[in-house]
């Protein structure tokens, strides 16, 4: 299918929040609920960014996309755009909490002078990728390392040496673990967010005070980065 008006999509490949909990556990693996909620808030933020953006916006979840690997089911999401006729493609996730729309407006307005915009993570990944269909090719596209420290420096290499246009964001935060999360805290400093973070921060604290992080202690996995109250510096 052709698509005729804009040239430009909004592609939000997204991890759903359960799973994205469910993986990174950023509370501990006791506090669930709590890595839910923060999941489920970077969703609902990332969904009023894409409507804000003015951009045709696409959602992917890649529990429901066709492909082997991550990359496989990535790429296959850029080139169904391409195939419908888009001729560039922005693509951003659901967990990057400093994402705003004036990234994605950047990236648009680059696209116009570069080939290829990547906006990259503080731990060597993309939170931000635009690319033109003209330098898209999925195979190559499928194999870089993705889900690694090296995926940044990796997919600029690729697109340097297929043009040498490759335009760079400023580097943001993703959510992978309880430090990126208060990483994050630390330099957001006020707003409606971080008001969030620290409410989840003070029911995980209400937790620790009524004792029972004694008896979970000695059940809990050792991926729970609250087994203490010390941690908890807010």
């Amino acid at each position: 299918m052709k698509h005729s008006n804009s040239k430009i999509a909004l592609l939000v490949y997204a991890i759903c929040p359960r799973i994205q909990a469910e993986k990174k556990a950023v509370f501990g693996s006791i506090h669930f609920q709590q890595s839910l909620a923060l999941f489920e808030k970077l969703q609902d933020r990332t969904q009023r960014i894409a409507q804000e953006s003015g951009l045709e916006t696409f959602w992917v979840f890649d529990d429901t996309q066709v492909g082997k690997s991550f990359g496989e089911r990535y790429s296959k999401a850029f080139a169904d755009l391409f195939q419908q006729g888009f001729e560039q493609v922005i693509s951003v996730g659901n967990d990057i909490p400093g994402l705003e729309v004036a990234h994605i407006l950047d990236a648009k307005s680059q696209l116009q002078n570069s080939q290829t915009i990547l906006g990259p993570a503080e731990d060597g990944g993309n939170y931000l990728i635009a690319l033109s269909r003209s330098h898209f090719e999925e195979k190559s596209f499928s194999q870089l390392p993705w889900n690694s420290n090296k995926l940044h420096s990796a997919i600029k290499g690729l697109f340097q040496n297929q043009n040498g246009s490759v335009f760079q964001l400023e580097y943001l935060i993703d959510i992978d673990d309880f430090n990126s999360l208060t990483r994050f805290k630390a330099e957001l400093k006020s707003g409606e967010f971080y008001r969030f973070i620290i409410q989840l921060l003070r029911s995980i604290l209400t937790f620790f005070e009524k004792g029972e992080y004694f008896f979970n202690d000695r059940i809990t996995s050792k991926d729970n980065p609250l087994r203490a109250p010390p941690a908890l510096n807010f």
